[in-house]
């Protein structure tokens, strides 16, 4: 084991190479001290490249340390940080180290890993630390949403709702890697697919935003469904399954909705929208439940960055005429413009109308818009809700009836 500690990664990459398959419980400290040798230099930039450099041979010994159930821990972790670092190198070598390490035997036990209660919470985070690394490029997302059975476990798991989820620490970090994997047209065909639309089990979770109760999804949680939903809806060959048997505008309108600006509206946005009983959540599973359950204490999804998912996968849904048709039935332009005020900073003006019309969002004004390099992160989102908002209301209050314009996504519908 000395000889371990003071290798570089050539040397001990052959040393693994010749030793990883020895047996008892010599073989036991031997792949456990040299799974901690190789997560110790992934830390190091000159002997991590060597890694992230170093061809088939050494890709393979390095995972199948990995998927041992000695060196899953550590091993797991050093696959993480070596993708880590062909990441920051560029889109090439990321891509091949991503396809290199993210193999079909190494994707199940990471998976395997991420999931289950017998492995110690380390573990499990590195596994996912190396799931998240792995999808960031588009052919590791791929590469791992190809892996559907075990893929299919973890969300089950994500889906869970109440004190169990709660408990589950690694939560928020597959949430990240959710959000990766829905680039992946594999992923959100597996998320739609009949009969279980997997999609249909995470939507409920984006209802617990303004709840604080133990179990209540966190908002790591809820940007990651948000954020593999908008994939999905970028997709308008999915939009009949999203609009028809998953009840997507119905969720969204639901999280982004709060009782006190429903209170405000006219007569037929309210009848459709009030809390509880509004005929927009009738018919929706769980959403007409949670209607009833809220009533009039129903706070909209507090989140910003939460909130710019939902809407920008509203305006997908408003690329097609039956998507812009069903969002009027449900009286959206309420919702949009009620969450428009409410991340505009610093102002809120609805109780001092002048008469005029009341389809104006409080952001659609003419002040000078700061460079984007001057903001901070938060400003820039603030500043893409209220995009969001104003392409919304552009589209849904257009007359239909108007003449052709430019083609767009109406052709496909």
């Amino acid at each position: 084991m000395q000889q371990l500690q003071h290798s570089t990664m050539e040397e001990l990459l052959g040393v693994i190479a010749s030793n990883i398959n020895m047996q008892g419980q010599e073989g036991k400290t031997f792949r456990t001290e040299a799974a901690k040798t190789l997560l110790a230099l992934t830390q190091d930039a000159s002997q991590v490249d060597a890694l992230v450099d170093g061809g088939a041979q050494a890709h393979a010994v390095a995972t199948a340390l990995a998927r041992t159930r000695e060196g899953a821990r550590d091993g797991l972790a050093a696959l993480a940080n070596a993708l880590a670092r062909a990441n920051a190198k560029g889109e090439r070598p990321a891509d091949a180290l991503a396809v290199a390490l993210a193999t079909p035997k190494t994707v199940d036990a990471a998976c395997v890993v991420a999931a289950s209660d017998a492995f110690d919470p380390q573990s499990r985070e590195n596994a996912l630390a190396f799931l998240q690394n792995a999808t960031v490029r588009p052919a590791g997302a791929a590469a791992v949403a190809a892996r559907e059975e075990a893929v299919t476990a973890l969300l089950k798991r994500f889906a869970r709702r109440g004190a169990a989820a709660a408990q589950a620490s690694w939560a928020d970090a597959f949430a990240a890697c959710a959000q990766n994997l829905s680039a992946a047209a594999t992923f959100r065909t597996l998320l739609l697919r009949p009969p279980t639309r997997i999609l249909s089990a995470l939507l409920p979770l984006l209802l617990d935003g303004h709840v604080e109760t133990h179990g209540a999804a966190s908002p790591g949680k809820r940007r990651g469904v948000a954020a593999a939903l908008r994939h999905c809806c970028h997709d308008v060959s999915a939009h009949g399954v999203l609009l028809d048997d998953c009840c997507a505008p119905q969720f969204i309108l639901f999280a982004l909705a709060d009782a006190s600006d429903i209170a405000r509206l006219e007569s037929d946005d309210s009848m459709a929208l009030q809390l509880p009983g509004g005929t927009a959540w009738t018919g929706a599973p769980f959403v007409d439940d949670a209607s009833e359950v809220y009533g009039d204490s129903k706070k909209r999804e507090p989140r910003a960055d939460v909130s710019l998912f939902l809407l920008e996968a509203l305006l997908c849904l408003c690329g097609t005429r039956r998507g812009r048709t069903e969002l009027r039935r449900l009286k959206a332009y309420a919702v949009v413009r009620d969450c428009d005020y409410h991340f505009a900073p610093g102002r809120d003006d609805r109780d001092e109308g002048d008469g005029g019309p009341s389809e104006v969002l409080v952001t659609a004004d003419d002040a000078p818009e700061p460079p984007p390099e001057s903001l901070t992160e938060e400003e820039l989102i603030l500043k893409n809700v209220a995009k969001a908002c104003a392409d919304l209301a552009a589209m849904l209050l257009r007359d239909e009836a108007g003449p052709p314009g430019p083609p767009t996504y109406d052709d496909m519908d």
